[in-house]
C-alpha cells in the first residue's frame, strides 16, 4: 500500500472512530438527563401512584415518600380495594426506572 494511501486509510478510520465515540456520548447524555429527571420526589410518588392503579387499587393517596440510597425511594401509600382501606410499600428505582409494590 503507498504511504498517501495508508494515509487515507488511517484518516477514514479515525473518522468512524470518532463518530460511533459521537454517538455513543449523545445517548450517554440522553440516558443521564432522563436519569436526572426521574430521580427526585414526583417521579417516585407518581410511578407509585401509576403502579398502584393499574394493579386494581381504586383510591390511591401517598402517605410518604423517602430516599432509601442513591436512586431508590421509598413510597408508603394507604389504598382502598374492595371497599377496604389498606398500606402498602412501593420501591422505586430511579436507575432502572422499576417500580415494586410490596
Amino acid at each position: 500500500m503507498k504511504p498517501e494511501q495508508l494515509l487515507g486509510a488511517c484518516i477514514r478510520r479515525q473518522a468512524i472512530c470518532l463518530t460511533v465515540l459521537g454517538l455513543s456520548a449523545c445517548a450517554t447524555t440522553t440516558s443521564d438527563s432522563n436519569y436526572a429527571l426521574r430521580n427526585n420526589v414526583d417521579a417516585a410518588r407518581s410511578r407509585c401512584v401509576e403502579v398502584a392503579r393499574s394493579s386494581g387499587y381504586q383510591e390511591v393517596a401517598v402517605d410518604s415518600v423517602e430516599r432509601d440510597g442513591q436512586a431508590e425511594w421509598k413510597v408508603g401509600l394507604v389504598v382502598k380495594k374492595d371497599g377496604k382501606d389498606s398500606k402498602e410499600n412501593c420501591q422505586y428505582d430511579a436507575s432502572t426506572n422499576r417500580v415494586r409494590m410490596g
